[in-house]
Order: structure tokens, then sequence, then C-alpha cells
């Protein structure tokens, strides 16, 4: 792969963990009932795992959508 290839495919990583995290950080705590669970409360392994399947996905097709923009033809 190109430098440039490498560079977009990076910054598009970045940016996807950045709009995924953006829920978290926008989070005050100040809340008593809040939607992320707390230590000892049941997790749900199939919603987690159905948003990492949609999140490498993203990742995938993004960094390879920008790294096309690079590719002589």
């Amino acid at each position: 792969m190109k430098i440039r290839t490498r560079i977009a495919t990076a910054v598009t990583a970045a940016l996807a963990s950045v709009f995924v995290a953006v829920p978290a950080f926008a989070h005050d705590g100040g809340h008593e009932e809040s939607m992320f669970s707390t230590a000892g409360d049941p997790l749900d392994v199939v919603a987690i795992s159905i948003v990492g399947v949609v999140l490498l996905a993203v990742v995938l097709i993004g960094s390879t959508l920008v790294g096309n923009l690079f590719e002589k033809k």
C-alpha cells in the first residue's frame, strides 16, 4: 500500500472511533438512571456483538472507499 492510502485509512479509522465515542464523552454522569451499565449488571452480548460488527463494517468500507481514491488507474 502507498503511504497516502495508509494515512487515509488511519484518518478514517480515527474519525470513526471519535464518532462512536461521542455519546460517552457527552455523558455528564449526574443522572441516577443511566443508559450505561454498572458493575455487576448483566451484559447484553448480542447487542454488543451487533454493534461491533456494524462498526467493523463501517471502518472497513470507509477505509476501502478512501483508499480507492488514491489508486492509479
